[in-house]
């Protein structure tokens, strides 16, 4: 009967993965580890958001800055929560008029250099001459005048924070993992030492 309650006591390692990389620390908590998880919860969640606050909604961006958002993503619920607020900011700068200006201005700089222009009119492009004739910075110009955007250096920083906390996240769903497959349920107390008294008592 003891048999059978430790093979179900024991934690399903793709559980405890799944869990670890949806919401950080909740792989500890689900394999025993409570005290450990709420701990990493805080921590990451409190460096992930501190980084949003910097640098706004705009964070998170899958077009611009792609090898930063696959870091977030192992946020878990976080960064997919942050990644959809981008995603509805660029819809409805799709549908600004004020856009379409924007990029009819863009491409006028480009013609005026030589450049050719992109086949998508929303790609980005790079300008060699350094004026702003890149997508991204039209972008970002429109985001800062509607006040959800933060220019450099507080979007780089913003990315960092919150790159970190995926990288740290990262470490966490594979602490957790190994701790599943093992069999690592709470963690037990270590067995209370003599005190001076007893040893004086028994020498």
């Amino acid at each position: 009967m003891s048999d059978k309650r430790k093979k179900r006591s024991k934690p399903i390692w793709l559980v405890a993965t799944g869990l670890a990389w949806l919401i950080p620390g909740a792989g500890h908590i689900y394999v025993g580890r409570r005290l450990r998880g709420i701990i990493l919860f805080v921590v990451i969640n409190v460096t992930f958001w501190t980084g949003v606050g910097i640098g706004g909604v705009m964070t998170v961006d899958s077009k611009y800055e792609r090898w930063w958002m696959m870091a977030q993503m192992l946020t878990g619920i976080d960064g997919v929560y942050c990644w959809y607020r981008q995603d509805q900011v660029y819809k409805q700068l799709a549908t600004d008029p004020d856009m379409e200006i924007a990029i009819e201005h863009r491409n006028k700089i480009l013609r005026a250099n030589g450049i050719a222009l992109p086949k998508n009119p929303n790609a980005i492009c790079e300008n060699p001459t350094g004026r702003p004739g890149n997508l991204q910075m039209v972008v970002d110009h429109k985001l800062e005048e509607k006040g959800i955007f933060l220019v450099d250096p507080a979007g780089e920083l913003a990315r960092a924070f919150t790159g970190i906390a995926g990288m740290l996240n990262l470490l966490c769903i594979f602490d957790a993992m190994m701790l599943a497959m093992m069999g690592q349920g709470a963690e037990s107390t270590p067995p209370r030492g003599k005190s001076d008294k007893e040893i004086e008592a028994t020498a």
